[in-house]
């Protein structure tokens, strides 16, 4: 076989077997992988990569009870807690190596025995499932669990630090935690923890019908329970609680609400839609005298909008909540509101994260109420008269010191309440529309946090959202000059082994993780992977990551108070030709050659990977005796997210192809230079043949072409480290079973031997290393023919 000049890489390449065979040069190295991911649409960080490289540590694993689970992070005290089936966990987040310490608290087993004769799941369901976490005091944490379809609450004592702290529960504050944790392990509600009391929004029946938010606890004499109205055509209907926040709307502690979002489904006449709500109530309710007794006299909602206006004034709606996160500011009154929503429709598949400011949601609630004249009719715009103090209105020294209580409250007021909790107008995005859609791809956005990070030109929001098939995205947000919003996606992160839904997400600023938990494991992942995006300043300055910048010598963290000057760093516009003055020479010596034969009339895949999320991939082709041109896109040869795809080759189609990454600053730099040399059909046919003194006979041509395809394949999944210890077995096998142990020794024998049992253990491994010798003569084709 003729060795051509290789410069620095080889490569044979077919999409049909997904097998590439890469040839190193200097020094001289074979190695083959199998190509899992050659048409995705998105370059995924897998998850063996991120273990391998220290960006991700598994903290439980599925044998852990996580099908149902909470999480509880206090960055303040040193604690992060987690409530599984059956037990609590207490992990140390400064120090993540350090053993777990766990609290085993079970359902009675005559609640295990009643739950599985109502044929409930006795593993998934019929235990008890730690739902509620919420610290209570410094010492001491509420928690609640379903307790196999009867759910239970006690305090645990969580005192000291680090080992030789307390961590128990406390048995003779167990109690019913009906309308304070759901029945169901897996059905949506939210909780908070405030000033001692406990608001709750769930389900206070075994069949999940009715739906409630509560408040429950608090110190005494104020142990007073209360809970929304059973009103499905008015209050709440077969609602799906997200979340609940305090928030004060003015200096005056009685004027402090708290926000709870939900979705639900409301009828409008005969249509039937599902609509996602934002709702408060005054903290200082405590029910009216008469009339909404024990029940919430301040209860007002008011419907979220997030879609995408269309060309002919039809908007695409995403009308199914599925979380909120509040990124706090520097006026805790106005924190800004991220939630993601998903549609409803079973055609149009798709998710958007939708931006609310709290100024646009107060408005709303101190705008027009809605009015309804019957069950079958539609909401409209109530015109009469508003009753004096304003319904909705907390009950303090701000409007009215007369009125001390809400059991002060005018009977028409609480009247007016009970039938008009609905507001007329919408809460509209910041935007007008979505900061981030997800549309037409194979998983929907489920969890969201966001950080805000201090960069070298100001400061970004970055959005992490996870996802019902285990991933989780990175996303930063830019506002440009005209105001105009930029969402860029930094990375797709595997976080599982398998594809599993997102069950918890809780950030850590402090320690700068994130922890991701599903049914089979609970995850810590590094919010920065700056090793990334390469060895060269353009690369670091084109991700345009808030975490990373160039320092001179590689891409690292950013640390806003470092005083070095040689950090670069371009977020807002990730220009490189201003910020790397090297950027021609660091480009050039990442430019990388390869040779790529391909059959002809198969197929061929050309990939090429920008590290930059937001690159264009252009590909230009230099025939023989030809100038550049690009390389024209059609059925026969299209462009995918991962490279280029060449379902037929034409000899045309042979000859050097570029792989330049135009970035959205208009700078382009070559990625890859490859040579694609066309091996036709005859080639193939003749290289195919194997010398021998007689010809063979044609049926005989036939087998042993099968037979050497199958010898193909099996060297491929051989889990032999270099192809004479393959060629060593095979020729074991074909040789009569009472010669094996002559030639090659026992000793040897031996050996083959015990590495085809470890054939599982080995085969899971991404690459192979083969002799540089033996493969060199296994490809050679016999003598006198070349390719």
């Amino acid at each position: 076989m003729k060795n051509p000049q290789l410069s620095p890489h080889v490569m044979f390449s077919n999409i049909s077997t997904k097998v590439k065979v890469f040839f190193h040069t200097s020094p001289l190295l074979y190695l083959i992988t199998i190509n899992t991911c050659v048409l995705t649409s998105v370059c995924l960080a897998v998850w063996t990569d991120l273990l391998q490289t220290g960006s991700a540590s598994i903290l439980l694993g599925s044998s852990d009870g996580l099908h149902s689970h909470s999480l509880l992070l206090d960055e303040e005290r040193g604690r992060l807690l987690l409530g599984a089936r059956d037990h609590i966990f207490l992990f140390d987040p400064d120090n993540l190596s350090q053993t777990f310490r766990k609290i085993h608290w079970p359902a009675s087993k005559d609640r295990v025995e009643t739950c599985k004769l109502t044929g409930k799941n006795a593993m998934l369901e019929c235990a008890n499932f730690v739902r509620v976490l919420h610290n209570y005091n410094r010492t001491h944490v509420y928690a609640c669990g379903t307790g196999a379809f009867n759910p239970i609450c006690a305090f645990i004592e969580v005192s000291g630090h680090r080992e030789g702290g307390a961590f128990h529960l406390m048995a003779n504050t167990v109690e019913s935690g009906r309308l304070k944790c759901p029945f169901d392990p897996i059905q949506p509600f939210t909780s908070v923890l405030t000033d001692h009391f406990l608001y709750t929004g769930a389900s206070s029946d075994f069949l999940g019908k009715d739906a409630a938010f509560t408040r429950s606890l608090g110190p005494p004499p104020d142990q007073n329970y209360i809970r929304t109205d059973v009103s499905e055509d008015y209050w709440i209907n077969e609602a799906r609680f997200i979340s609940a926040h305090p928030i004060a709307d003015t200096y005056n502690p009685d004027d402090d609400k708290m926000y709870f979002f939900f979705r639900e489904v409301s009828w409008e006449g005969n249509d039937k839609s599902i609509l996602s709500r934002v709702a408060r109530v005054c903290k200082n309710d405590v029910g009216g005298l008469r009339s909404l007794t024990n029940k919430w006299t301040t209860f007002l909602k008011a419907r979220l909008v997030c879609s995408i206006p269309g060309p002919d004034g039809v908007d695409t709606h995403f009308d199914e909540l599925q979380d909120v996160f509040l990124l706090q500011t520097k006026d805790d009154k106005n924190p800004v509101v991220y939630a993601i929503f998903t549609t409803s429709s079973s055609i149009f598949r798709g998710s958007a994260v939708c931006v609310y400011s709290m100024a646009d949601i107060r408005a709303v609630f101190n705008g027009p109420y809605a009015h309804k004249e019957g069950p079958d009719h539609r909401w409209v715009e109530y015109d009469g008269r508003i009753p004096y103090p304003r319904p909705g209105t907390c009950p303090s020294k701000t409007y009215d010191p007369r009125i001390k209580t809400t059991k002060d409250f005018p009977d028409d007021v609480i009247s007016f309440i009970r039938f008009h909790p609905l507001m007329h107008r919408p809460v509209l995005p910041l935007t007008g529309r979505p900061v981030f859609t997800r549309v037409r791809v194979d998983y929907t956005l489920t969890h969201i946090v966001v950080d805000r990070v201090l960069a070298d030109d100001g400061q970004y929001e970055v959005m992490f959202l996870g996802t019902d098939v285990g991933t989780v995205l990175k996303v930063v947000s830019i506002t440009q000059e005209n105001w105009s919003t930029e969402e860029v996606v930094l990375e797709e992160l595997q976080v599982f082994e398998t594809p599993t839904p997102v069950l918890s997400l809780e950030i850590s600023s402090k320690q700068q993780q994130l922890f991701v938990g599903s049914s089979v494991g609970l995850v810590q992942v590094s919010l920065s992977r700056c090793h990334l995006y390469g060895q060269a300043c353009a690369e670091c300055c084109l991700a345009r990551d808030p975490y990373c910048a160039w320092d001179g010598h590689m891409c690292s963290r950013y640390v806003p108070a470092s005083k070095r000057r040689a950090r670069r760093q371009d977020i807002k516009h990730g220009d490189p030709a201003m910020q790397c003055w090297d950027t021609e020479d660091s480009t050039a010596q990442q430019l990388q050659e390869r040779i790529l034969f391909g059959v002809q009339s198969n197929t061929s895949f050309l990939e090429c990977l920008p590290k930059s999320q937001q690159a264009q991939i252009r590909w230009y082709l230099q025939r023989p005796g030809s100038e550049h041109q690009e390389v024209v896109m059609d059925d026969r040869v299209v462009r995918t997210e991962r490279g280029l795809l060449i379902r037929s080759l034409h000899p045309s189609d042979a000859g050097v192809y570029t792989c330049v990454a135009q970035e959205h600053t208009h700078f382009a730099h070559a990625l890859l230079r490859l040579t694609l040399q066309l091996v036709t059909q005859g080639q193939l046919e003749r290289k195919a043949k194997l010398p021998s003194e007689e010809p063979p006979a044609e049926p005989q041509q036939g087998a042993e072409s099968r037979q050497r395809y199958k010898d193909y394949l099996r060297v491929m999944s051989a889990p032999f480290s270099s192809l004479q210890e393959y060629c060593d077995s095979l020729w074991l096998e074909k040789k009569p079973s009472r010669a094996r142990g002559r030639g090659l020794g026992m000793g040897k024998w031996k050996h083959i031997q015990e590495m085809k049992k470890s054939r599982n253990r080995r085969h899971q491994s991404h690459g192979r290393h083969l002799d540089n010798e033996t493969l060199t003569s296994s490809l050679a084709p016999p003598a006198g023919q070349t390719f």
